[in-house]
């Protein structure tokens, strides 16, 4: 286990006591099908750990973080221990029963491990 390895399972530990179930829904769409007249998409969703946090008033600026708009401290490990897949503005998030679309992303990954997964959430 690389020491980064460990501070990955000590971030999912803090994230565990202090946050909440959180699901990362991921949809891949497919190559068009002209035979569907579409292109088929398939959903997962990941199961992490999470805590939401508000944006302080001086860092909404109307454009690029707006009002409702809050933070996702992610853990880099699914409930089962697994890592968590790196999250995608086309992603998903289902956290406290709403659903909200990933704005941004920033991954904290010394030497290609992540360790914390910083999401802007805003809601559908």
């Amino acid at each position: 286990m690389t020491e980064y390895t460990k501070t990955a399972a000590r971030a999912d530990q803090s994230l565990r006591r202090k946050g909440g179930i959180v699901v990362l829904r991921q949809v891949v769409t497919g190559e068009y099908d002209p035979g569907l007249g579409t292109a088929p998409s398939t959903t997962t969703d990941y199961e992490g750990t999470g805590v939401k946090i508000n944006y302080e008033a001086e860092n909404i600026d109307g454009t690029l973080i707006q009002v409702g708009d809050q933070q996702l401290l992610l853990s880099p490990l699914q409930r089962n221990g697994l890592p968590m897949p790196k999250p995608t503005t086309a992603d998903l998030v289902l956290f406290g029963g709403a659903s909200y679309t990933v704005k941004a992303v920033e991954t904290t990954a010394p030497v290609d491990v992540a360790v914390l997964h910083t999401l802007q959430l805003r809601g559908l």
